[in-house]
């Protein structure tokens, strides 16, 4: 054994080599966008200048000149196609050649395709809208966005967590902060880009891109396309940074697979950098209130978190972090609330699980303030508050139950 592998500890496993490690630090692995592609057509996006109002107006009479290009896939041509379908597997239902509403700022607008990738870029820079634009709005505090609460607009959080009665343990608190947090917009941008390459062979289709749910995909991308899902490969041997970006499928991926077929060639596009923030997901931005209230003895009888988080307009994105901070330490009382804010901005997506990250962080502050407000140290201050029953249904914890909510998180959030 050497420093690079030092002889594991009786409490660690055996250090086992990495089956790609060489692949990749030899430059030999071969990434979706890297694949060797006979006869491949070059596609690149063009997107929208504006976040909100509609497409009055596509000229596409520059880009069409530039020598080299051979489609432009823009509204009308994915007509025969269904929309996206926003869930764990798709990160949107904003079809964006489906709809000439433009929902947020990048959204797709048109792509074109041709022999090499500058004469695409070019002509993708050439294509000018005419828009009838209106007032976005991006934010919490911006005119015109919509609230409503979360719970039960998505499956993946159904309900508010709430045990006891928190008014009455709130009004008896000796000890009680009030405090509030916020995390802002964080967007992905891996070493990888984001990438397409689709090619067909008759009714079968190929897709070459990164993916964290190739499964998922396949069923997804033949509802959108008519297809049976056996006649739909999805390859995706390497990710270079993903951390959930490319788990939910972007409506991309059926625009390239659809000029693939109407130029009868495999088509490549690899998103910009600039166009990922706009085309992908991103974490949400959130705001929380925390309400804490302890006995002198340090222990909290009175647990209160209301969050409120930013999606897009059509889509019920949500993080709903408090069924992982209802439960972190044994409040006593809890009440909990989240709430949509609907905005102007493309629909937010995983960002590195657990994806409660933001509501743990409002969550581990707060009790970092309140064992300052309790002159306790803050380890010791959670120690005593660690649960030895699960906080909201009372129940023991065990092994088992572990296990349990583990696999109820994992399916509700799209962990692998």
């Amino acid at each position: 054994m050497n420093q690079a592998a030092p002889a594991p500890r009786e409490n660690q496993g055996d250090p086992v080599v990495r089956i790609d490690a060489r692949l990749k630090v030899t430059g030999q692995a071969g990434y979706p966008a890297d694949i060797v592609t006979a006869n491949v057509a070059y596609g690149a996006l063009a997107t929208s200048s504006i976040a909100r109002g509609k497409v009055s107006g596509l000229h596409t009479k520059d880009a069409r000149a530039v020598p080299g290009v051979l489609d432009i896939v823009t509204y009308d041509d994915m007509d025969k196609t269904d929309t996206p379908k926003f869930g764990n597997t798709g990160a949107s239902s904003i079809g964006p050649l489906h709809d000439k509403t433009v929902f947020h700022d990048g959204q797709i607008i048109a792509l074109v395709v041709a022999e090499t990738f500058e004469a695409a870029e070019e002509a993708a820079m050439l294509i000018r809208a005419d828009y009838e634009d209106e007032r976005p709005a991006a934010s919490f505090d911006s005119k015109g966005v919509k609230m409503e609460p979360a719970a039960g607009k998505n499956p993946m959080f159904k309900e508010d967590a709430k045990a006891g009665d928190f008014d009455a343990a709130w009004a008896d608190a000796t000890v009680k902060i009030d405090e509030k947090y916020s995390t802002p917009t964080q967007h992905h941008n891996p070493i990888e880009l984001f990438s397409t390459t689709a090619i067909w062979q008759g009714d079968q289709l190929t897709i070459h891109e990164p993916s964290q749910n190739v499964t998922g995909w396949k069923v997804e991308l033949a509802r959108q396309l008519k297809l049976d899902p056996a006649n739909v490969r999805i390859v995706s041997p390497y990710i270079g940074g993903a951390f959930g970006s490319k788990g939910p499928m972007t409506a991309r991926t059926a625009i390239v697979a659809v000029a693939a077929r109407r130029i009868g060639r495999p088509v490549r596009c690899v998103v910009n950098r600039m166009q990922a923030f706009g085309t992908q997901t991103y974490r949400a931005e959130t705001r929380h209130r925390i309400r804490m209230g302890a006995g002198k003895d340090g222990r909290i009888t009175a647990f209160g978190h209301e969050a409120w988080e930013v999606t897009s307009r059509p889509d019920p994105y949500v993080v709903g972090g408090t069924s992982a901070t209802a439960r972190m330490y044994n409040y006593g009382a809890v009440l909990t609330h989240v709430s949509l804010v609907h905005a102007d901005r493309n629909t937010p997506g995983y960002m590195r699980s657990p994806p409660e990250t933001p509501y743990v962080y409002a969550l581990e502050n707060a009790m970092d303030e309140m064992a300052v407000a309790l002159g306790m140290d803050p380890v010791e201050f959670r120690r005593i508050n660690e649960p030895e029953k699960e906080p909201i249904g009372g129940k023991p914890f065990s092994s088992r139950s572990l296990i349990k909510c583990y696999d109820q998180a994992s399916e509700a959030f799209g962990w692998s």
